[in-house]
């Protein structure tokens, strides 16, 4: 398929075998099918996102890896503020 057939007016070209009634519901149908299934997928992600995350108990929170980020920097910080006072020690 070329960019020139996926930009075609499908629906006009039913129209003309059809009548524009007929291919207007078709249309409507076929881009109604489209947005429930997006949905559908939408959904889909979210519920297994959130069976892995609290059924599985496989993912942390967001405030689990907040507070894990807040743990680490503190931990840098204070081994840090070690190595200054060994090289105070030192010298």
């Amino acid at each position: 398929m070329s960019a020139r057939d996926s930009n075609r007016d499908w629906e006009e070209d039913l129209a003309q075998i059809v009548g524009d009634p007929l291919a207007f519901q078709i249309g409507y149908r076929v881009r109604d099918l489209q947005q429930k299934s997006q949905q559908i997928k939408q959904d889909g992600a979210q519920m297994l996102s959130e069976y892995v995350r609290y059924e599985l108990d496989l993912l942390p929170s967001t405030s689990q890896i907040e507070l894990f980020n807040q743990q680490v920097s503190q931990l840098d910080a204070d081994v840090q503020r070690l190595e200054q006072r060994l090289q105070a020690l030192v010298k």
